[in-house]
């Protein structure tokens, strides 16, 4: 065994390594060094190399539940322009007044009416075309959108036929959708693990596999999708009330399941 004052030191990887005048003695200190790994990263280590050698199975399944909705949102309004900004919005709030009170007298509370857009925008333009540069202001646009939430949803046609007579003259949405979405969403979420579980076991029949145990479950999301609503601008104008029709709320969902093969 070679002794005597070490030249150099240094470490590689974790090792401690030190030179002896040429005779490099890192075997005995690389095994002091495994005797400090703290025992749960052995541990950890091991169970790594378990599941490495574990055969597994991963199959994802999907659901989709349609639930009739218990709730309507519409969302309509009043734009107008005038020369001054001034002007604009008075009109606009008188218009606005006036819808407001279209509405209540439907039976809607005032609770259930919310003002959720109201903007003041300048109007440029130029007067003739080829100018070039920025356009003068020649007006002002005020925009009040008016929010109704009900439970009652045959009042759709309702509220906007009374709320265009009254003055309204934008429908920006008409939203069916549900108070409470959590019962549908947990019951798409259990189609969606009975869906992945059923595909794992076809495909280990398929493949002559033994399922053993459920390794990992991993939810992948829920999503409701309300139903679509159409209707044709120039309704508004009709004399016919609209044809408001509510469908049926989209409920989806997605999971993973990992399952220990044999």
């Amino acid at each position: 065994m070679t002794t005597g004052i070490p030249r150099t030191s240094y470490s590689f990887g974790g090792m401690i390594m030190v030179r002896y005048k040429g005779t490099l003695h890192a075997a005995a200190i690389f095994f002091a060094c495994l005797m400090l790994i703290p025992k749960h990263s052995a541990l950890a280590q091991t169970d790594m190399m378990q599941m490495m050698r574990q055969r597994l199975l991963t199959t994802s399944g999907t659901a989709e539940v349609r639930v009739p909705p218990d709730q309507l949102e519409v969302r309509l309004g009043v734009e107008i322009d005038a020369a001054t900004a001034s002007a604009a919005r008075q009109q606009n709030a008188a218009r606005a007044a006036r819808v407001i009170s279209a509405l209540k007298s439907l039976g809607i509370p005032e609770s259930s009416i919310t003002t959720s857009v109201f903007t003041i925008d300048p109007v440029r333009r130029f007067d003739t075309s080829g100018q070039q540069g920025v356009p003068p202001i020649v007006g002002y646009d005020v925009t009040n959108i008016i929010t109704v939430r009900t439970s009652q949803l045959d009042l759709a046609p309702s509220i906007i036929d009374e709320g265009v007579r009254a003055g309204a003259n934008r429908v920006d949405a008409v939203v069916f959708g549900l108070k409470d979405d959590a019962a549908a969403r947990q019951t798409a979420l259990r189609q969606a693990v009975a869906n992945a579980q059923n595909n794992a076991r076809t495909l280990a029949a398929s493949l002559g596999l033994t399922l053993v145990q459920v390794q990992n479950v991993q939810a992948g999301g829920t999503g409701v999708v309300p139903p679509p609503v159409t209707f044709r601008a120039e309704a508004l104008s009709a004399g016919a009330s609209t044809p408001i029709m509510p469908g049926t709320v989209t409920v989806n969902a997605t999971a993973t399941v990992t399952y220990l093969i044999k």
